[in-house]
Order: structure tokens, then sequence, then C-alpha cells
């Protein structure tokens, strides 16, 4: 297939980012979301991508959802597990949030509540909390662009300091006796940190991820204060 210099700036933008939305590739380019819509259906045809909902991603069996699209799965799960967690919050809590986009969907219940502080590695989250002027803090570390996550020894220190009130988390996989595991090593291995940290802390999960099993393993539910499954 022979790429026009528009479907080259498309594949080459998917590749180092790790995907990208049809809205923001119309805006770089200068070409209507129908267009671009149109390439990305073409390339994946030939293979070079893989589309999702409104955008698309390398085409890549251990590829990582970028935290955009992961926002978008299952929705409406996510939405009812968040409802479920916000009993949990209290005024003046200090809490840790990892990098789930379904903490997302707690952050707004955030807002009935007094004195709180965030900690979180998530530099999604990060952006969405500075528009509630709620204080924040983000762990140092390293960036993960596809993630939007912090990661490293830095972060790790900067989490063994901090003693949350509770910790909000969701992972990749919970299996049925009870292990709870991520694919990545160093993101699993925040988590195990902020729970052995914080004074309580708090699991979601939708569907998709029960029965599962990840190379590591963050914890067994039993040293978790609630599960929150839908």
């Amino acid at each position: 297939m022979n790429l026009n210099n528009r479907q080259k700036k498309i594949l080459q933008i998917v590749n180092s980012t790790g995907g990208a939305k049809v809205s923001d590739l119309s805006k770089s380019l200068y070409f209507s979301g129908m267009t671009i819509r149109r390439d990305l259906q073409m390339m994946e045809n030939e293979g070079l991508l893989k589309r999702v909902h409104g955008g698309a991603i390398v085409n890549d069996s251990d590829f990582q959802y970028p935290i955009w699209y992961r926002m978008e799965i299952n929705k409406e799960q996510k939405k009812k597990l968040a409802q479920r967690a916000a009993k949990h919050l209290r005024d003046g809590q200090v809490i840790f949030f990892n990098t789930s986009s379904t903490l997302a969907y707690l952050l707004p219940y955030l807002q009935q509540y007094k004195n709180l502080q965030i900690i979180t590695n998530s530099v999604h989250l990060l952006f969405m909390i500075s528009k509630m002027h709620i204080p924040c803090f983000l762990t140092g570390g390293r960036y993960n662009e596809v993630e939007g996550s912090i990661s490293g020894r830095q972060a790790e220190a900067f989490l063994r300091g901090i003693n949350p009130d509770i910790a909000f988390l969701s992972c990749e996989a919970l299996s049925p006796d009870g292990c709870v595991s991520n694919s990545n090593e160093d993101l699993a291995e925040i988590d195990r940190i902020a729970i052995e940290q914080s004074k309580t802390a708090v699991l979601l999960m939708d569907q998709s991820k029960l029965g599962e099993r990840c190379t590591y393993t963050v914890c067994h539910t039993d040293r978790l204060a609630d599960v929150i499954l839908l």
C-alpha cells in the first residue's frame, strides 16, 4: 500500500504515541473527521493499525490501551462502580488514586467533601482534579505517555513517605482465588506500596477483568477493606 503524506503522518503519530483520537488527528492535520476515519479504515484493512472507538491504536497484541480509550470501555459499569465506592469518602481524607480509568468516574463525588488531599501517579487524573481546585500531589518518576502514568523508583520513594487514609485502585485482573494482578511490573509495585501505606484500600473491578491473572501480583483480596465488583 502506498501511503500519501497525510496517511504517513497519521501512522507516525499512532506509532509514536500508541494511539490517537480522530478529533485530535483532524485538528493537527487540518483534515475533516470523515477523511481521517476513511484513512483509518483503509490502514486497518492493511494491518497497519487497529481502529477503536473514537480513534486508532497500534496493531500490537501486547499493547496497553491508551487512557482516553480505556475511559470509554464499560463506561456505564465504571459509573456504577464509582457510585458504590463513594460511600468510603469522608471529610478531611488523604486519598490515593492509581492510574485506573475507572477512578475518573469517582472524582465528581469528591466535590461533596471538605479538606481533601489527593495523591496520584496518574497525570490524566491530576488534570481532572486540578479543575476541581482540590489539593493534589503527583508522584515523581518516569512518565508513560500512553498510560498517562508515573512510575519508577522516585514514585515508589515518594509513596513510602506518605500514609494515605484510603487508597482507591483498580487493576487489570482478579483471579477466582482472589489474586489481584497487573501486566505492568512498575505499576504493580506502585499499587503494592500504596496498599501497604494506606489505612484502608478499596478495589473497584468491572466484569471484563474477573477470572483473569496477569504476570505481577499486587495483593490478595484479604488485604483490602472492600472489593466492589460489577
